[in-house]
């Protein structure tokens, strides 16, 4: 019997001000198309690509679609630290986690991950209802993405 691979995410916020949590998300989100040739291509030596190590957050509240490959205002950009939790079956999730100083007031409703410090192929994008921040605001953020 036949069954399919699939990538699912799911991404994590928390804002946090005078290091109190203000706003906490936790969304399910699209992955692209893109990401998802680049995944094909990490599978093989011959063709190979760049693994997703950045999260960005941005402004827009423009819905998630497939065939995006970039956020659509994106404001923020961080390397990740990487690692991979075991969801069903061991090693199955793969997990990125970042902080983000914020610098100026927004208000914070979309987020990706991508495979460049800027520009780059996104494997997976979400938006999500408004967090307003603040300069000197942190954000935590995170995404999961498991491989069923």
């Amino acid at each position: 019997m036949e069954k399919e691979i699939t990538l699912k995410g799911k991404f994590r916020i928390a804002c946090l001000r005078d290091n109190e949590v203000i706003a906490e998300r936790e969304i399910d989100n699209t992955i692209m198309n893109a990401g998802k040739a680049i995944v094909s291509g990490l599978i093989l030596t011959d063709v190979g690509g760049t693994a997703f190590d950045y999260l960005a957050v941005g402004t827009s509240a423009t819905a998630p679609n497939a065939t995006q490959t970039a956020l659509i205002a994106e404001k923020y950009r961080v390397a990740g630290t990487g690692s991979r939790q075991t969801t069903t079956v061991t090693n199955d999730t793969a997990r990125l986690t970042g902080s983000i100083a914020i610098t100026a007031s927004n208000s914070i409703q979309e987020a990706g991950i991508l495979n460049a410090s800027s520009n780059g192929d996104m494997l997976a994008r979400t938006t999500f209802s408004a967090i307003s921040v603040s300069a000197s605001d942190t954000l935590n953020v995170g995404y999961s993405v498991k491989v069923s």
